[in-house]
């Protein structure tokens, strides 16, 4: 076991983005609760919308009574209405919540809202548990914990992010040792990790100023004179660089250049203003500085102020700063309610609220080398997938740091990483295979088999940042791990790995679940069938959906998924599938023979390759909603991930393939984004129509039909 002063910066950038007090992430997991505590089973609050509409019709169908034509005014997710709240207005007015709003699982760009898109939640209801949860209250409480646990962290990995930023940068050797020093008591390399982790104030030479234009210090920019009369400015942001300039001249060229762009322009603005609501301010003054510079280049004063202490306590300060003044100007909290209610003879009805478009990515993490340049993310993507691809970047950023510190020979690999030997590089996007050479998988092949599996299985990890790092401290009566809201954790990590006992459960007896949705014999009633089912999508909603490599699908008769229809035509290009029961998917080929050839199969003397085989091969992309769930199962090995029942697969290429020990019908599918246009689909297990009617008498009808309205919600 290590003790802090030699644990590995692995470990340390690990726990860092592991109880990084994520604001969107946690207020999605506060959201999820409420609507569990509502309906029973988790929804997920980004797909839950609040709508406010100026008119209304009453309805005797719908839940709240009314029903609206037009499109709503003002939207939110239900992850957003937890952190922003309803309005003060609407607080000293109860009654008109269920007028002129509610809940519905479609967003704002529908024409008509009623029973068909409502989700059966009252308003009222919401308003009250809202109070109860206080969340800005909570998340307060979190993020001072964060400050007082991982402050010490933060400078940790941002002394790592500057030495590694040190390797390539255009520096003599007394420059390298000068900027060393002014960093770090011990400069001797190769250098230990309790180097970074000590303290430099009064013990280092220091020297960093802020650069100032205009008389505005930059929050990113830091500039270090050098001995030998050069500037060396870090660029302390996602690139994480230093740059050298000859002389001052020279870096007001640099910033001259920087700005004659709209790209730049923003990206220098970032420097100043990063993520910092209150910041925002300084955007319409430092925009004219911007075009000054391009015009008349020598009217704005470029300067700088002299940092006191060390450049990292600094830094990290600022940060820590920076998230407390990000949640008090983006949280509604019982106190503002309060205070609103009191002024509300003077008629302040509502409360100014911050905006949740994101401004930039906060500076606790750009500071270390992540932020939106290296994400390459969709911000119009929900929240899930949005918190799970940014800490999968962010951990991707840390790991690739290092490397670099590695490759340099400037910190040992046994300070770098807590696993001998050092575990293997990942590419951020594996590539696809890009025409399967079936000879080569279909056949016995263990090495193969084995090897490839440790690569995906690796991968499968690397997507895995936002799984939250478990409290020893925080225990539940029967063991179970407590999130930050005292409620079980669907999935975590541990010092043991990755848990959930919900797909750890499905890995070890998919019949337990999938019975309920094929019509087969129950282990349990049909209330406990119905419940095993919501956990694991929970936890597979927790987990999120990554789709960048080709995932394969094996289906036989032996094991009650394959089915004759594409080797009797009655399947083909252009046709829809639709998944109905949790279908298993691997990122290895080589896999695709045990599958067919698992021990079930030998012992049967049945044909393995009949006509029903079928290999499904599903193209990387948006739409593809797969969870790598292989760290969770009994059989890693397998490298394994799930999608959920209601996927909808347009069918792209049926190609019949034979060899010398294998048959079967490979059938290439693209996910769409929705359920298409067309009213008929087929069910991918049995090839056969889908019938939603059979499904919902199979999945509990009128006594529940929460799965239903899960997975198969009405069109709208």
């Amino acid at each position: 076991m290590t003790t802090p002063i030699d644990e590995p910066l692995e470990h340390i950038a690990r726990r860092y983005i592991g109880q990084f007090p994520d604001l969107q992430g946690l207020a999605r997991q506060a959201a999820g609760h409420l609507l569990r505590r509502h309906s029973g089973y988790w929804l997920d609050p980004d797909s839950v919308y609040w709508h406010e509409f100026d008119s209304a019709a009453s309805s005797s169908l719908s839940f709240t009574g009314w029903r609206h034509s037009r499109p709503p005014h003002r939207s939110l997710t239900f992850t957003e209405l937890v952190m922003q709240r309803f309005s003060p207005a609407q607080q000293s007015d109860t009654d008109a919540l269920s007028v002129y709003g509610g809940f519905y699982r479609v967003d704002n760009s529908h024409g008509v809202y009623d029973e068909r898109n409502e989700l059966r939640l009252a308003p009222q209801w919401v308003l009250e548990r809202l109070w109860e949860l206080d969340f800005s209250g909570q998340y307060t409480r979190l993020l001072g914990r964060f400050r007082r646990e991982r402050g010490d962290d933060f400078c940790t990995l941002a002394r790592a992010r500057l030495l590694a930023a040190l390797v390539p940068a255009p520096l003599t050797e007394a420059e390298r040792e000068q900027v060393l020093a002014s960093l770090l008591p011990e400069t001797q390399l190769p250098l230990a990790v309790s180097a970074l982790q000590a303290s430099a104030t009064g013990s280092v030479q220091g020297g960093w100023a802020a650069l100032t234009l205009g008389g505005i210090a930059a929050r990113t920019l830091f500039v270090l004179p050098l001995r030998t009369g050069r500037r060396c400015l870090y660029r302390a942001d996602d690139r994480g660089a230093l740059v050298v300039f000859e002389r001052q001249r020279d870096l007001k060229a640099w910033l001259q250049d920087q700005v004659t762009t709209q790209e730049g322009r923003e990206r220098m603005m970032l420097h100043f203003v990063g993520g910092d609501v209150l910041a925002q301010a300084l955007r319409g003054q430092l925009r004219k500085y911007f075009q000054v510079m391009v015009s008349e280049p020598d009217y704005v004063r470029i300067g700088s102020q002299r940092v006191s202490g060390d450049l990292i306590v600094h830094l990290r300060e600022q940060v820590m700063d920076e998230l407390v003044s990000n949640a008090h100007e983006r949280l509604t909290s019982n106190a503002q309610l309060r205070k609103a209610s009191w002024l509300s003879s003077l008629q302040a009805t509502a409360l100014i609220i911050a905006p949740m478009t994101p401004l930039g990515w906060p500076l606790a993490l750009t500071s270390l080398g992540i932020g939106v340049s290296m994400l390459a993310l969709h911000l119009d993507m929900a929240i899930n997938g949005k918190a799970a691809w940014r800490a999968n970047a962010w951990w991707a950023v840390l790991m690739d740091m290092l490397f670099i510190l590695l490759d340099a020979g400037m910190i040992r690999s046994s300070e770098l990483f807590a696993r001998s030997p050092v575990p293997t590089r990942v590419a951020g996007q594996v590539g696809a295979v890009s025409s399967p050479q079936w000879e080569i998988y279909m056949r016995p092949a263990a090495n193969e088999l084995l090897a490839s599996s440790d690569q995906a299985l690796a991968r499968q990890e690397s997507l895995l940042a936002a799984v939250p790092l478990a409290d020893a401290e925080a225990v539940g009566a029967a063991g179970e791990y407590l999130d930050a809201f005292s409620e079980p954790l669907a999935v975590y990590r541990d010092e043991l790995g990755f848990g959930s006992p919900a797909i750890y459960e499905y890995s070890h007896s998919p019949a337990r679940y999938n019975n309920l949705w094929r019509g087969l014999p129950l282990e349990d009633d049909l209330v406990d069938s119905i419940r095993r089912s919501h956990r694991l999508a929970e936890a597979l909603e927790q987990v999120g959906v990554h789709n960048n490599v080709r995932m394969y699908r094996a289906a036989s008769s032996i094991r009650g998924t394959g089915t004759l229809a594409f080797r009797e035509g009655r399947l083909g290009v252009g046709d829809v599938l639709v998944t109905t029961d949790f279908c298993s998917f691997t990122d290895n080929p080589y896999a695709l023979w045990e599958v067919f050839n698992n021990p079930l199969a030998q012992v049967s003397g049945a044909v393995i390759f009949d006509d029903s085989a079928v290999i499904y091969s599903l193209e990387p992309g948006e739409s593809a909603q797969v969870t790598p769930v292989a760290p969770f199962s009994t059989r890693p090995d397998e490298v394994e991930s799930l999608m959920m029942p209601g996927r909808y697969l347009q069918i792209e290429q049926v190609t019949a393939v034979q060899g010398k020990a294998y048959r079967f019908m490979e059938v290439r599918l693209k996910a769409l984004a929705e359920a298409p246009d067309s009213a008929i689909v087929y069910d991918m297990h049995s090839g056969e129509q889908f019938d939603r009617m059979a499904m919902t008498q199979r999945l509990g009808a009128a006594d529940d039909d929460s799965l239903m309205r899960r997975f198969f919600p009405l069109p709208t």
